[in-house]
């Protein structure tokens, strides 16, 4: 894993209590395009408990992206041509790496299912590709005002503060948008958790992919369905805001959400990758 000098990352990940592996994947890196411009990639992969070789799964789909990645940084030292190049592409990479995986798994008779989630970050853009269910979240800071006359003072945009940038391949997340359950009613469902969309399993997949522009002073979590699927949106903001204020380090809140986990009495693998920028 390598950072340039202006960011500031942390990034932990832990195998289930009654597991014998772990079947997540985490990783980051970044380079410099050229001299003054650098780029970023956050990957996260969740290969899938129900099938054999989960955890191989992840780990070929996350270097398969690395190698993907690499590429494009020796064709461009452009950033514009560069991100242009990655948002041409990346679609058409995570079906090469799903049908790569369904070849892997006819032969071995196994198959190899696992999530897939990308954010790629160059200047003030980023792109994402997803598959899955693990999450990427944005996280900004309180944009807060004094009202007159009042020692009291509004935050400006408190809904966008803490927002989850990727959409959820499940049947709960189906259901909602078809109208047939609220976000309560398909989260208490016995099937809330069972994945529309995976990488390995089927022949066909369409990706989710979005590219819009973000701050210096924006973070980033990549995570789990280990993690999140413990703790409410707003639980799992109040505890990284709550981190920021007193200064730790960005992986010391990484370790602090694993170390919630535990108390939580988590079950699956449970992994968190977060970047900010320094000086923010």
């Amino acid at each position: 894993m390598n950072a340039t000098k202006g960011i500031d990352f942390g990034l932990f990940t832990m195998k289930g209590p009654d597991k014998k592996i772990n079947e997540d994947y985490i990783e980051y890196t970044s380079s410099y395009l050229n001299q003054n411009e650098e780029a970023h990639i956050l990957i996260a992969a969740d290969g899938m408990g129900g099938h054999t070789f989960g955890d191989i799964a992840s780990f070929y789909a996350a270097n398969y992206i690395l190698k993907w990645w690499r590429t494009k940084l020796i064709k461009h030292d452009n950033s514009e041509r560069f991100l242009e190049d990655c948002q041409d592409t990346i679609a058409g990479i995570f079906h090469v790496i799903n049908q790569k995986l369904i070849d892997i798994g006819k032969r071995e008779d196994h198959h190899l299912g696992t999530t897939l989630s990308v954010l790629i970050i160059v200047g003030d853009q980023y792109l994402i590709c997803h598959v899955g269910d693990t999450r990427i979240y944005r996280v900004r800071k309180p944009i807060a005002i004094r009202l007159e006359e009042s020692d009291d003072t509004i935050d400006l945009e408190q809904s966008k503060r803490f927002v989850q940038l990727t959409k959820d391949h499940t049947w709960a997340r189906m259901q909602v948008e078809n109208g047939v359950l609220s976000e309560r009613e398909a989260e208490k469902d016995d099937k809330s958790h069972l994945l529309t969309q995976c990488m390995g399993v089927k022949g066909e997949i369409d990706p989710f992919v979005s590219m819009d522009t973000c701050s210096e002073e924006e973070h980033f979590i990549l995570c789990t369905d280990g993690l999140y699927s413990l703790f409410t949106k707003e639980d799992l903001h109040k505890q990284f805001q709550e981190g920021l204020e007193r200064e730790h380090s960005l992986q010391k809140i990484a370790e602090h959400f694993c170390n919630l986990a535990r108390d939580a009495n988590y079950h699956d693998d449970v992994s968190v990758l977060i970047l900010g920028r320094k000086g923010r």
